[in-house]
């Protein structure tokens, strides 16, 4: 919840009166979001904590930090995830590869699992959502490790759907590429985007004028032709939270613009 999608859902949440827990990585960038969350909320109603996705230990501790603090759990979204980037070579190492299924899949089914036991007890209607991707459906040259977990997730979203029901539903988005205010496009992968796409570019621009151009030439492939962003996520994960989709349950929900390569079929 420090930057990009999450940090959108935590502040829509928190204009909707919800009690949120800002959990991540960056301790600083979550503290600074649970600041804004009670600016436009309530500062009660606000709390933060570090979590590492790969560690069963630290989401059970968030866990019980959350329920410490506010009583239960409602709801919980994952936007967290990370995409390698190749060397030189356009290969990943090994470890490089592990990890991203290490924190991509497997740590949502862990999240899921630490959770559990809070969904039972409770045994009230609940929800979690998740974060897949378009490239799920959509193969390309270079992301091999990063597509093919989310492909996964997919297939995880569905079997948690059934493992955790009849009081939890478990539903995703699949959103195209967002550039805006996201972590996994720090500047190098940006350059390398541009370098990929041939879009010309100067290293005197700013990182932002960078991630503009990138998400103006993804924004073109798409039928709306406008870009992703973080808000255009934010508000499809907080529809499958409510009991606006209370009928939903094992499904993916694009946000792409319009993307007929990943079309369901």
């Amino acid at each position: 919840g420090a930057s990009g999608n999450g940090r959108e859902v935590a502040l829509l949440l928190g204009r909707k009166g919800a009690h949120v827990v800002i959990a991540d990585f960056d301790q600083p960038g979550a503290s600074k979001v649970a600041d804004e969350v009670g600016t436009v909320g309530s500062r009660e109603f606000v709390a933060h904590t570090t979590v590492d996705l790969s560690s069963s230990i630290s989401l059970s501790d968030a866990t019980k930090f959350t329920v410490s603090h506010f009583g239960g759990i409602d709801v919980i979204v994952n936007t967290a995830a990370i995409y390698p980037v190749p060397g030189p070579d356009g290969e990943l190492a090994d470890a490089q590869w592990a990890r991203t299924f290490l924190v991509n899949v497997t740590g949502n089914y862990l999240l899921a699992r630490q959770a559990e036991w809070v969904f039972k007890d409770q045994g009230l209607p609940s929800a979690m959502v998740l974060t897949s991707s378009a490239n799920a459906v959509v193969p390309k040259k270079g992301s091999a490790a990063y597509d093919t977990s989310k492909t996964a997730l997919n297939h995880l979203i569905r079997e948690l759907a059934i493992k955790l029901s009849p009081h939890v539903r478990v539903n995703g988005i699949a959103p195209a590429t967002v550039v805006a205010g996201s972590t996994m496009f720090p500047r190098d992968r940006v350059m390398q985007s541009l370098q990929k796409y041939t879009i010309a570019f100067s290293e005197s621009e700013t990182t932002e004028e960078l991630r503009g151009k990138l998400a103006d030439f993804y924004a073109q492939r798409t039928l709306t032709k406008r870009a992703i962003l973080p808000q255009d996520c934010a508000a499809a994960m907080v529809w499958l939270a409510s009991d606006q989709s209370g009928k939903t349950t094992g499904h993916v929900i694009p946000v792409d613009g319009g993307l007929p390569e990943a079309f369901l079929r």
